[in-house]
């Protein structure tokens, strides 16, 4: 039977902390992004160290013998990340006190605006208190990873992740296959749209769900959060079904991978993401790739604007197709229904000789 156990570390000061910062995993797979915090959030931590304020305690999960010689990683942090990455960037010089910053010990000695290297020369006794500062840290072993992915999630309950985050706290086979998708050179390099708060993997869930479900029921479904959980709380488990449609996904990504620059302005939104995988699939089961060039697509986008343009001044010389995808772009865009209808008039523009998904 699983086990699951914690205890307080010892030795836990800022600095050695520090020291050791190389043995200590930040970003296992089910941890959020890091540098999230603002700059405002940042100082304030600082300042309740040096006030020597309590902080919100900080989970390790710590590697056995095996594991730590295999990888020279101690351990990884289950909850605590932004705090430490914090401390760490404060000691290395990233930023300075705030403004405002009271010392509350001694109201007469003036910090406001110094850097970890400015209190170190000018009051080098307040830097050893930082650096001899306790850090709660609770040290946490287990048999099965599984289990630290649930107790980040519920150490997060309080926490205002979002979507994406909480889904990748989950663990699971469905997970994993979003995680090797979102590492596709086309998230790493093609797309423009930037990686905040694991926003490539959102897009690889909805890409992932929708080739799942054309697989195995030949439906297309919405890929809105619902059914994002949903498909992931279910297949937890290994599943071949899930390992083939994300086989089938990487097979697709690479031939749009072909076709894409680098931070592709055709790429800038994630609403057309899904759309524009389920062109190239479509292309590839017709043997129809070569007729998807970036000059038809980049036409077509001219082509959507120039008749918002004349919609404006004559809306009887528009075309309403043109107009109808404009409005599904705007609106919708994880509803089936939505997808459905962009692709039909999206494929047409290419000249597939199917637009029916």
């Amino acid at each position: 039977m699983s086990y699951i156990e914690t205890s307080p570390l010892k030795n836990t000061t800022t600095m050695l902390i520090y020291a050791e910062k190389d043995e200590i995993k930040l970003d296992p797979p089910y941890q959020r992004m890091g540098d999230v915090w603002p700059l405002e959030k940042r100082q304030l931590l600082i300042d309740s160290i040096l006030n020597d304020y309590d902080i919100p305690k900080i989970y390790f999960h710590i590697y056995d013998r095996d594991e730590k010689a295999k990888t020279g990683i101690s351990y990884s942090v289950i909850d605590g990340r932004q705090r430490l990455e914090t401390i760490w960037k404060f000691i290395e010089g990233s930023f300075t006190l705030s403004d405002d910053f009271e010392y509350q010990r001694d109201p007469d000695i003036k910090l406001s605006g110094l850097s970890y290297e400015d209190i170190a020369k000018e009051y080098p006794r307040i830097r050893i208190q930082f650096d001899s500062f306790v850090l709660p840290i609770v040290g946490v072993s287990t048999d099965d990873e599984d289990l630290i992915e649930d107790m980040f999630s519920r150490l997060n309950e309080a926490v205002p992740l979002n979507a994406a985050e909480k889904r990748n706290a989950l663990g699971g086979t469905v997970v994993n296959a979003i995680r090797g998708i979102a590492q596709h050179e086309l998230f790493l390099n093609r797309v423009k749209f930037k990686n905040n708060r694991y926003q490539h993997m959102e897009v690889a869930g909805r890409i992932l769900l929708t080739e799942h479900s054309l697989s195995t029921t030949n439906k297309l479904v919405d890929t809105k959060k619902a059914y994002l959980d949903s498909f992931v709380k279910k297949n937890q488990v290994e599943n071949q079904e899930v390992d083939n449609a994300r086989d089938s996904v990487m097979v697709v990504l690479d031939a749009m991978s072909n076709l894409f620059v680098a931070s592709d302005d055709l790429l800038r939104a994630q609403g057309n993401m899904v759309l524009y995988y389920l062109i190239f699939k479509k292309a590839i089961e017709l043997g129809e790739e070569s007729k998807i060039t970036r000059r038809k697509l980049i036409d077509f986008r001219e082509k959507l604007y120039e008749n918002r343009r004349v919609a404006e001044s004559e809306y009887s010389e528009s075309s309403f197709d043109l107009l109808e995808y404009d409005r599904l772009s705007q609106q919708g865009t994880n509803d089936a229904s939505n997808i459905r209808e962009r692709f039909r008039t999206l494929a047409a523009v290419i000249g597939l000789s199917q637009v029916e998904i």
